[in-house]
C-alpha cells in the first residue's frame, strides 16, 4: 500500500510539472516570441518583394556623365533542404558548377570548393557584380539553388575627371552604400531614392493570390543632376594644372573658373586627383576633400583691390590719392614692411595695386577701421558659408571685430589675419568684375527625375560695391596687370584684370609663420571692363619658385592659351 502512495504522488507531481513546462511554453510562444513567431507565420503566408530604384545621374553641363548606376547581379547559393544540399553536391553536378564559377565568372576555384565543406549553405554570396550577359548564361545553366540578385553598381565613367567635385558612392559602418564627399554626398538622399515594397498574399504553393491584405511602398527614383562644370573645360584645365604642379614642385593646385555675372562654376579642378572607382585604393582620406571649398587659407595681397574698393565706397580715399611709403609702418609693436623691403615713395593707389605696396595697404586699412572691414568682408562671402552643394564645403571663423587690434586691422588690409576658401576669395573679387554685384556662386544647374525639376537661376547675393568704384577698382587692376613684363605678348590683343596673393603659411603648431613655405594665388578676368570669366589660381607649397607671379601667373597664362577661344573671350 505504502509503495501503491508512493507511485500516485510520483505520478500527482509529474503530471503537475509537465502542467507547468506546459504553462511556461506557452507564455513563451505567446508572448515572449511572439513577435518571432508571427513573423514566420506572415512570411509563409504573405509574399514580400522588393522594387530597387536607379540612382540618379550627375552630368556636366554639356552632357558628359560623370557617375551613373550600371546594372550589375550577385551570385549566390541558397541550400535550406538536405534534399537539394544533396543534389547539389552531387559528383557530376558540382563539377560542372564549379568549372563554369572559375572559367566563365572568375571566381577563383578554392573559394568554390570551399562549399564542399560548409555546413551552413543557407546563404553564400559567391560573386559580386556580374554583367548581364553573364547572367543569362547562368540562367541558361539551371544549377540547383543558385539565384542571383540585381544590384547597382556605381560607376564613373570618366574615371578622375572632376572627381573632387563629384564625390563617390562608398560604405558607411554598417556596411550600406552612402554618398560621401561632393555632389554625392550633399545630395545622396536626392540621388539614392527610395526603394518600394510590395506585400501580398500567398497559396501553399508560394504563389500570389488575390485579397484584401496587400500594402504597396511606391518606390521614389533617384533624382539626376547637371552641374554647371562644363567637361570639355575641365579636361583641359586638369591637364595643365598637372603639369604645372609638377613643374613648379607645389603640393597641390586648384583651379576655379567662374562666369562674374551669373555665378556659374564652370571649373573647379584640384590636383593630385584621384578615381572614385577605386577609392578604396587610396590610404591618405584628405585626397577625397575638394581644397577649392575645405581648405581656409591666408590668401595675402589678393585683399588689396578689395580694401581700395571699401576705402573708395566709403570716401575714405579717391582714385588720386597718393600714399607716401617710407618701406615701413610701426603699429604698436609691430613693424609692417613691403615684400621686399623697398620704399616705393608716393603712390596712388593703382600704383599700390602695381607695386602690390603692404605699407600704403596698411594705411588705407587703418582709416577704413575694423568695423566697415568685417562688414565688407561678410558681404563679400568671407567667414561665411557660400552653400555650392559639396559635402565637404567649410569656411573660415572671422573674428568678431570688437577684437580686432589696430595691428589687426593693418595687416587684414593684405591679407594676413583673414583666411578664406579659395571659392570665397574668387567669389569676392567676382563683385569687382561685375561692377560691385557679388551674384551666388552655384554648382548644380539642375535636380530632376521623371515625377520632378528644379531649375536654379543666377542669385544676385549683394550690391556691395557702386558700378562707379567697382569699374575704377577694375580700370587699376587691369593697369597693374598689363603693365608687368610676364603680360607683354598679351598686351596687344587682350585686356586682364587680376591680383596676385604670396602668402606665408602660419604655423600649426605655435605663433607666427613657416619660413619657407607659401601659398601663391592670382585671380584675374577678361575682358577687364566685361568679363566672360573670372579664374582663380593657387599653388600651395611651390618649391622651385616662391611668389605668385613666376607660378601662378605662369599656370593661370597657361590654362588661359588652352581656353580662352572655348570660352570666347574677345580680343581688342
Amino acid at each position: 500500500m505504502r509503495g501503491d502512495a508512493g507511485f500516485v504522488a510520483f505520478f500527482r507531481l509529474t503530471i503537475a510539472v509537465l502542467f507547468l513546462v506546459g504553462i511556461f511554453q506557452l507564455f513563451r510562444w505567446q508572448v515572449l516570441k511572439h513577435n518571432y513567431f508571427k513573423a514566420l507565420a506572415s512570411a509563409q503566408i504573405f509574399q514580400k518583394k522588393y522594387i530597387f530604384t536607379k540612382r540618379g545621374t550627375i552630368y556636366t553641363s554639356d552632357g558628359i556623365v560623370l557617375a551613373s548606376d550600371k546594372p550589375s547581379w550577385n551570385v549566390v547559393v541558397s541550400l535550406v533542404n538536405q534534399t537539394d544540399k544533396k543534389k547539389f553536391l552531387a559528383t557530376e553536378h558540382f563539377l560542372r558548377f564549379r568549372r563554369f564559377m572559375v572559367d566563365k565568372l572568375g571566381v577563383p576555384s578554392e573559394k568554390v570548393d570551399s562549399l564542399l565543406y560548409r555546413s551552413d549553405l543557407s546563404y553564400v554570396v559567391l560573386k559580386k557584380g556580374i554583367t548581364k550577359q553573364q547572367k543569362e548564361e547562368l540562367d541558361k545553366q539551371h544549377f540547383i539553388g543558385v539565384y542571383t540578385f540585381n544590384v547597382n553598381e556605381r560607376i564613373y565613367p570618366n574615371n578622375s575627371l572632376a572627381s573632387h567635385v563629384v564625390g563617390f558612392v562608398g560604405k558607411d559602418s554598417l556596411g550600406r552604400s552612402r554618398g560621401v564627399y561632393g555632389i554625392e554626398g550633399f545630395f545622396w538622399g536626392d540621388i539614392k531614392g527610395k526603394r518600394g515594397l510590395t506585400r501580398r498574399e500567398k497559396d501553399l504553393k508560394g504563389d500570389a493570390i488575390l485579397s484584401s491584405v496587400y500594402k504597396n511602398v511606391v518606390f521614389r527614383e533617384g533624382k539626376n543632376i547637371v552641374l554647371t562644370l562644363r567637361a570639355g573645360l575641365e579636361r583641359k584645365v586638369e591637364r595643365v594644372l598637372e603639369r604645372k604642379v609638377k613643374e613648379y614642385g607645389a603640393k597641390r593646385g586648384t583651379v576655379i573658373i567662374m562666369d562674374p555675372k551669373t555665378g556659374e562654376i564652370l571649373v573647379m579642378a584640384t590636383y593630385p586627383r584621384y578615381d572614385p572607382n577605386k577609392y578604396w585604393m587610396y590610404k591618405d582620406p584628405a585626397i577625397f576633400k575638394n581644397p577649392a571649398v575645405s581648405e581656409v587659407y591666408e590668401y595675402g595681397s589678393v585683399q588689396k583691390p578689395l580694401i581700395i574698393a571699401m576705402a573708395l565706397q566709403e570716401k575714405k580715399i579717391t582714385e588720386d590719392f597718393v600714399c607716401n611709403d617710407t618701406g615701413r609702418l610701426k603699429v604698436i609693436d609691430k613693424v609692417i614692411y613691403n615684400w621686399a623691403h623697398r620704399a616705393y615713395g608716393k603712390l596712388k593707389p593703382k600704383d599700390i595695386l602695381r607695386h602690390s605696396d603692404n605699407v600704403c595697404a596698411a594705411q588705407i586699412g587703418l582709416k577704413l577701421g575694423a568695423k566697415t572691414i568685417s562688414s565688407y568682408l561678410h558681404r563679400l562671402g568671407i567667414g561665411r558659408m557660400l552653400g555650392v552643394g559639396l559635402q565637404d564645403e567649410e569656411t573660415a571663423f572671422l573674428k568678431p571685430y570688437k577684437e580686432w587690434n589696430k595691428v589687426d586691422v593693418a595687416v587684414s588690409s593684405f591679407g594676413q589675419m583673414v583666411s578664406a576658401t579659395p571659392l570665397q576669395v574668387i567669389s569676392a573679387i567676382s563683385t569687382l568684375a561685375n561692377h560691385g554685384k557679388r551674384m551666388q556662386p552655384f554648382l548644380v544647374k539642375e535636380i530632376y527625375n521623371s515625377e520632378e525639376r528644379s531649375v536654379f537661376e543666377p542669385v544676385v547675393a549683394d550690391q556691395v560695391f557702386s558700378r562707379e568704384v567697382a569699374d575704377k577698382v577694375v580700370s587699376m587692376m587691369e593697369y597693374a596687370t598689363m603693365s608687368h613684363p610676364i603680360w607683354w605678348r598679351y598686351k596687344k590683343r587682350y585686356s586682364i584684370a587680376g591680383k596676385t596673393g604670396t602668402a606665408q603659411i602660419p604655423k600649426k603648431n605655435g605663433v607666427g609663420y613657416e619660413e619657407d613655405k607659401v601659398n601663391a594665388t592670382f585671380v584675374a578676368f577678361a575682358p577687364a571692363k566685361d568679363p566672360v570669366f573670372i579664374m582663380l589660381v593657387k599653388l600651395e607649397e611651390p618649391k622651385k619658385y616662391k611668389l605668385a607671379s613666376l607660378t601662378a601667373v605662369p599656370t593661370w597664362q597657361a590654362i588661359f592659351d588652352e581656353i580662352k577661344d572655348d570660352l570666347g573671350v574677345p580680343s581688342r
